[in-house]
């Protein structure tokens, strides 16, 4: 079987499935014996720098010299060194790579020629509408397509030998609101309107659009506009936005094309174009085309507003469920489960083990993956849970049945702390919401929510056993007698359990302290209380009550055991050259004495002992 990789980012938070629908549609069409590995982020959209840097971290994850062919899709990475890091480790790797929509100098490319269908509206711009003056309303700074359309439209006003100028150019985003900040800055300055202005795609010409209708101004009256890729917005938008067509699917076609051929050892051209067409409509003065059925149109508009409505409901509900999980197990089959609602074949979560570990401070790479350190924590297909025991066994299974199938990999992270990763089969859900993001997100959180509480409730009862602990003895101290003994003297009462409860105090330990040092008496109450805890059973307590005294309590006593415990530590306490006195107690269950009462008795009991014994 050979192997793909697809490396995308995403548009927003949006998902471009369109490059896998193609792609899968090649492999089907082909009958190959292929799978694809694709590895999906969101790099592009938050503000935090070290989140985006922690979603391209999910490049890292693949060993690309173990791939046949790499298809990139880089042409929504904005940030320049991330796409210089991608790009100079494809340069080295020994296996094919085609870049779609983005041109890459030594990789093939896929794509639509940008410059001749821009140069084809700006041809019916200047002939059919006599357009004289132009602005070109862009994308962002550095982007690929949208380098391509600002030359095609710098070399087409210089085929018409009309001026160019650097104040003709606008640079910002590819959404509707960098087109209505386009136009209302041109109004605020009162700057002359063009007889054209040209858009590096519709949603800035709707924007443009829109914006007029607020300032009074009329398109293609006023000015006329064109946007690119033929997106609904353009066909049903008003005006009617004339635009050029750009079929995501046959791009990415056409680059699985390429690497079959280049398999196949036919030659492969550097450059590959898929067709594109310019469609004339409202907004540059032409007239309605007469593609789009309005009706149809609004209907599966009321049809998607309700879907998503739905969608967003579910969500909502998962977010709550998985909020309420105690468990990592809890959330990992929450967000399965959800999945499995969907139209896909399969989901895993693979974890750093650190994650389950309950270490205050987490060492979480930063860049690349720890993959010693992962496992698979949940998996599941086809609504069944899947058991992997490795890494290496979840890889080999998706090699044994991988074929014509698509794997979407996808980073797990807190900022920029790589904590593992998910896997999605055959996603077909996606292509019809482009939502991912909001689900994987929502999961992300859930997972980061969960461990910083359970950092919280671990620090909590770090401080609470420092609050409750001797700092020189290590035992419970006299504030943990009435917070821990005083509850499991009552649940054993209510029990009907026996307990004993011991008064210990170590004989002239003033004068010991006086004669042989302060550091000495230290050292002796730790090696009493260390006897103390050796020969304690294991479901009983020892506390320093305070100075020289001990406090012993255990349960499920009688006469003999706890004799037995007083030998035994007596014995070697007798070993180190002091003396200790003690007085003992069990508890009667039916008396209702409270334990301060036992505790009197048993320190009473303990001063006629030293008086017996001391004279």
């Amino acid at each position: 079987m050979k192997k793909v990789a697809l490396l995308s980012d995403g548009w927003k938070r949006l998902i471009t499935y369109a490059w896998v629908s193609g792609i899968m549609e090649k492999i089907r069409e082909a009958d190959g014996d292929i799978c694809l590995y694709h590895y999906n982020c969101y790099g592009n959209w938050s503000r935090d720098q070290k989140h985006n840097d922690g979603e391209y971290n999910i490049y890292h994850l693949p060993d690309l010299d173990a791939f046949d062919g790499i298809i990139l899709d880089c042409t929504n990475i904005e940030d320049k060194k991330q796409l210089e890091k991608l790009i100079g480790r494809l340069r080295k790797v020994s296996v094919p790579v085609v870049s779609i929509v983005y041109i890459v100098d030594g990789f093939y490319y896929a794509g639509i020629d940008n410059i001749s269908t821009i140069m084809e509206l700006m041809e019916h711009l200047y002939e059919v509408h006599g357009c004289r003056t132009f602005l070109y309303a862009g994308g962002p700074r550095g982007n690929s397509e949208n380098n391509m359309r600002m030359e095609a439209f710098r070399r087409s006003l210089q085929k018409f030998g009309l001026p160019v100028d650097d104040d003709m150019f606008l640079y910002g985003d590819y959404d509707y609101s960098t087109g209505v900040r386009y136009l209302t800055e041109l109004h605020q300055k009162n700057s002359p309107l063009p007889d054209a202005i040209v858009c590096a795609n519709d949603n800035i010409a709707a924007g443009i659009c829109a914006a007029a209708e607020e300032f009074g101004l009329r398109v293609p009256e006023d000015f006329c506009v064109t946007g690119f890729d033929n997106l609904e917005k353009a066909a049903y938008f008003c005006p009617q936005i004339t635009t050029a067509e750009i079929n995501r699917e046959k791009i990415a076609y056409k680059a699985m094309e390429v690497l079959i051929d280049i398999w196949d050892g036919k030659d492969a051209q550097r450059l590959n174009f898929v067709p594109s067409r310019c469609i004339m409509g409202e907004s540059c003065g032409c007239s309605n085309n007469g593609l789009v059925d309005y009706r149809t149109y609004t209907k599966n508009q009321i049809i998607y507003s309700v879907k998503r409505q739905l969608d967003e409901e579910k969500l909502m509900g998962l977010q709550s469920r998985m909020g309420d999980c105690r468990t990592f197990e809890e959330i990992f089959r929450e967000i399965s489960d959800y999945f499995a609602g969907l139209s896909c074949d399969g989901f895993c979560i693979v974890a750093d083990r650190l994650l389950f570990e309950p270490e205050m401070e987490k060492d979480f790479p930063t860049e690349g993956y720890r993959l010693d350190r992962m496992i698979v924590a949940y998996a599941s297909g086809h609504g069944k849970r899947l058991e992997f025991t490795t890494l290496e066994e979840m890889y080999a299974q998706i090699e044994e049945n991988g074929s014509r199938s698509a794997y979407m990999f996808t980073p797990i992270h807190f900022r920029d702390s790589a904590v593992g990763f998910t896997v999605l089969k055959n996603g077909r859900f996606l292509y019809d919401n482009p939502y991912f993001y909001d689900i994987h997100s929502a999961f992300v959180s859930a997972v980061e929510n969960l461990m910083k509480r359970q950092q919280m409730e671990q620090m909590y009862r770090k401080l609470k056993n420092m609050y409750n602990k001797d700092p020189m003895t290590g035992l419970y101290n006299r504030i943990a007698y009435t917070e821990i003994i005083r509850p499991e003297y009552e649940k054993y009462c209510e029990q009907k359990v026996i307990c004993a409860l011991i008064f210990l105090d170590v004989d002239c330990f003033k004068e010991i302290n006086d004669t042989r040092g302060h550091e000495y008496g230290d050292w002796l109450l730790r090696s009493i209380a260390k006897i103390l805890q050796r020969y304690c059973p294991e479901d009983g307590y020892v506390y320093r009550f305070g100075g020289d005294e001990f406090i012993v309590f255990f349960p499920h006593a009688d006469e003999e055991k706890t004799a037995h415990f007083l030998s035994r530590i007596n014995k070697e306490i007798r070993e180190m050259k002091i003396g200790v006195s003690c007085g003992s107690i069990l508890t009667e269950p039916e008396s209702n004495k409270n334990l301060d009462e036992y505790l009197a008795a048993a320190d009473s009991r303990m001063y006629e002992n030293k008086r017996m014994q001391h004279g």
